[in-house]
């Protein structure tokens, strides 16, 4: 793990089960629906492969049309409350990876804590953007689960 300066760590609380919240990170269908950082963004691609060592592709639309890619390899998947996998943006093999971990908590039947923490930033300026991003994606995710 990097320097707690080129990391980050966010806690957002939905109103839904720990297992749906999951769910909604895992699913492509749902990811769909909600993965963007703004609401005016388009989510056209996703896929998952679920397993250890597996691999995910998300393409977000900006309205312009800019399509931005990410994907990754799980490292861990502890359903229903742990995912853990690497963060790349683009398609260049040269990009470099960024580690993500999502914690769920179960507050109380229908309400779940998600802290995520993203680490191995190369310098405070990709943390920053990335916290702006993130808190976008938290947000659309509340919008998704209702």
């Amino acid at each position: 793990m990097s320097d707690a300066e080129f990391s980050l760590t966010l806690t957002h609380t939905y109103s839904a089960s720990v297992e749906r919240v999951f769910r909604a990170w895992i699913e492509p269908e749902s990811l769909l629906a909600w993965f963007r950082p703004k609401k005016q963004m388009q989510t056209p691609h996703a896929e998952t492969d679920l397993r250890t060592g597996g691999d995910y592709r998300i393409e977000m639309q900006a309205v312009d049309g800019t399509v931005y890619r990410v994907s990754g390899l799980y490292h861990e998947i502890n359903e229903p409350v742990r995912l853990a996998f690497t963060w790349r943006w683009g398609d260049e093999t040269e990009a470099e990876d960024t580690y993500v971990e999502l914690t769920l908590r179960q507050l109380a039947p229908d309400q779940t804590e998600l802290t995520l923490f993203h680490d191995e930033f190369f310098s405070a300026a990709a943390r920053d953007s990335h916290e702006a991003n993130w808190r976008g994606v938290l947000a659309q995710l509340g919008v998704y689960l209702g």
